[in-house]
């Protein structure tokens, strides 16, 4: 890096987990990353990604492994410089979105990397479910409507082919564009698993800046048109709604914990626990939207494939009535 006044930033905390710092001097940037635990398999896949696939291929990329510091827990990283995909549908860019995101996903199915642990429905289920009890504290019936909805997600997950390599959490804001590549970032859940887990976890969080900010709304739908047409063939419809609703389950819950909350007050709301709980809702209510086509599918589908289904009971399929109706005769039972 260059000579003069350093500039130090926390860009990122998570909790008892890690912290991510910017840190400048004059024209130099690097991303420090500090970690609670040994750091050391996300450090080896930043270097064997940017020794093989991706060093050879344009297109794609993650930052590049710069020297770790094992006494401390602590990497550091190259910066990769572009707006996020966030940025982008902020400044109303959403088919310049899409076509950003759609590119990592069609370079990322040819990479022959499979680090890490298994990543799939049940991790992505596992990871919804670890916020129901911040949701149940805040309002019973809405955990009652994820509770239920999460069932019948169990029930219907699909199946997983040949795994690929995972980000494990790939928001919109962990995805930039670096003009002729996409560069993806923070990969400290990597791991082995469908395509559509990351895909799923895209989409939802588009979708969450959607209902967030309603001005938003059509950027938000050029972005969703621009990937699904780029990733056209490569991606299950069914694995990816299911997906996709299994995130959205994840994300009700964001607003209603300790860092949500700690946001949300620092905006000045008036009601921070009201805004909360609106959000959960909204996004419950619209992973049941996103799920609604897998469940009835799931009930045309023949005995023996329903065998492959380990949570299902015999002679016990889901019901013909929607979701909705479900979900609503939970949340009357709480009440």
């Amino acid at each position: 890096m260059d000579e003069g006044p350093v500039e130090v930033r926390l860009c990122g905390y998570t909790q008892g987990e890690r912290a991510t710092l910017e840190v400048r001097a004059g024209s130099g940037r690097v991303a420090i990353k500090a970690y609670a635990t040994n750091p050391a398999a996300e450090a080896a896949l930043y270097k064997a990604l940017n020794a093989t696939e991706l060093a050879a291929q344009s297109g794609i990329c993650v930052p590049p492994l710069l020297f770790r510091i094992r006494k401390l827990r602590l990497i550091v990283l190259g910066w990769l410089e572009g707006p996020t995909v966030l940025h982008l549908i902020r400044r109303g860019e959403g088919e310049r979105a899409g076509f950003v995101a759609a590119r990592w996903f069609r370079r990322a199915a040819l990479l022959d990397q499979r680090f890490g642990r298994r990543r799939g429905a049940a991790y992505a289920m596992r990871k919804a479910s670890e916020g129901f009890p911040e949701l149940g504290a805040a309002d019973p019936g809405l955990k009652a409507f994820a509770v239920a909805l999460s069932k019948i997600l169990v029930r219907t997950r699909p199946g997983e082919g040949s795994p690929h390599l995972v980000h494990g959490t790939l928001y919109d804001r962990h995805i930039l564009d670096l003009g002729d590549r996409t560069g993806v970032i923070d990969w400290q859940r990597f791991g082995r698993g469908p395509l559509e887990l990351d895909a799923g976890m895209f989409l939802a969080t588009i979708s969450r800046v959607a209902i967030r900010h309603e001005p938003l709304r059509e950027a938000v739908s050029q972005a969703q048109k621009a990937f699904r047409d780029g990733t056209a063939g490569l991606l299950d419809e069914s694995a990816l709604a299911w997906h996709e609703a299994a995130a959205l389950v994840r994300l009700a819950t964001k607003p209603l914990s300790i860092a949500g909350g700690e946001r949300l007050r620092a905006r000045g709301l008036a009601d921070p626990q009201a805004v909360a709980i609106s959000r959960a809702r909204t996004l419950l209510e619209e992973a049941a939207l996103v799920a609604e086509p897998v469940f009835r599918e799931f009930e045309r589908i023949e005995p023996r494939i329903r065998a492959r289904l380990p949570v299902l009971e015999p002679n016990a399929p889901v019901r013909a009535e929607t979701l909705k109706d479900q979900v609503q005769s939970s949340m009357e039972r709480i009440e």
